[in-house]
């Protein structure tokens, strides 16, 4: 198994991912999302839900507040954290009476054992560094209570989407009939995401069981880390969890060889601190 040394990373991707997620458009998007993302998240969060209820929650990389009604509804001590300073703004004005603070997810400001539940949702745990995202498993497992759950996805280095490749013609859906504005629009969208992945191909890194590419989402201009189910498994045992169970986007929950092989391109993972593994989800 290839492990990633953190000297082979040139530069810092929270950096980096942190100016794409204060775009503009990407406000726009991220300040509509509402609801569950897809069955896999539902599955993954629900399975603990019972165990954390009315116990103090914590969402990581909070975005625009998509997730804030879901994990509020499982308990009123609800605290969300992002990175991006607007992104922060952008979650205190569509849910205000919720608490919402600017912080880096590898270096919380949380005392130890604070929280039941800490959820990092729609791949955030993949923006930062591999180093980063070990640290960021130390600090949820740090900040969680005995037996509290961290839930979160991660893209998957054995996905078939990966790696995501331009060009992207999807870019062109819904541009027909063929009008000359929106045709114009669409291949400018093209080229920009073209010159987006080449000017991140020098962070490219390729390990094996983890990877750190360019993602196709917002045109190319985030990089991301992929690991294969197995990396992630090894990196959360490091880290003190015990997992106990990962669900595929469409919520059917992953034996242990699918675990290993899965060719989903993304996957749900759920860890406990302080608690053996068990065949049941829930962890009852």
């Amino acid at each position: 198994m290839a492990i990633a040394k953190t000297s082979d990373i040139s530069s810092d991707l929270g950096l980096v991912n942190r100016k794409v997620f204060q775009r503009q458009g990407v406000l726009r998007q991220y300040g509509s999302a509402n609801g569950w993302l897809e069955a896999g998240e539902t599955a993954a969060v629900l399975s603990v839900a019972e165990a954390a209820r009315g116990a103090p929650i914590l969402d990581l990389g909070v975005g625009g507040g998509r997730t804030a009604p879901l994990l509020s509804g499982i308990s009123a001590d609800y605290h969300g954290i992002d990175y991006a300073p607007a992104m922060v703004r952008l979650a205190r004005n569509r849910f205000p009476t919720l608490d919402f603070r600017e912080m880096d997810a590898r270096r919380m400001d949380f005392h130890d054992g604070t929280f039941a539940l800490a959820l990092f949702s729609y791949n955030g745990i993949d923006s930062v560094d591999i180093a980063g995202r070990r640290a960021i498993m130390r600090e949820v497992y740090r900040v969680l209570r005995p037996g509290g759950s961290f839930v979160f996805s991660t893209l998957n280095r054995l996905g078939a989407a990966f790696p995501p490749r331009w060009p992207n013609w999807r870019v062109f859906r819904g541009t027909e009939p063929m009008r000359p504005l929106r045709l114009l629009r669409a291949t400018a969208k093209l080229l920009v995401g073209g010159f987006n992945q080449l000017r991140a191909s020098h962070r490219s890194r390729d390990y094996g069981e983890s990877a750190i590419g360019s993602l196709d989402a917002h045109n190319f201009a985030l990089v991301a880390v992929f690991t294969s189910p197995s990396e992630t498994l090894r990196q959360l045992h490091e880290a003190g969890f015990h997992v106990q169970a990962m669900f595929d986007p469409l919520g059917l929950l992953l034996s242990v060889d699918d675990r290993l092989e899965t060719t989903a391109p993304w996957y749900y993972v759920v860890a406990r601190k302080g608690v053996a593994e068990c065949e049941d989800p829930s962890g009852r």
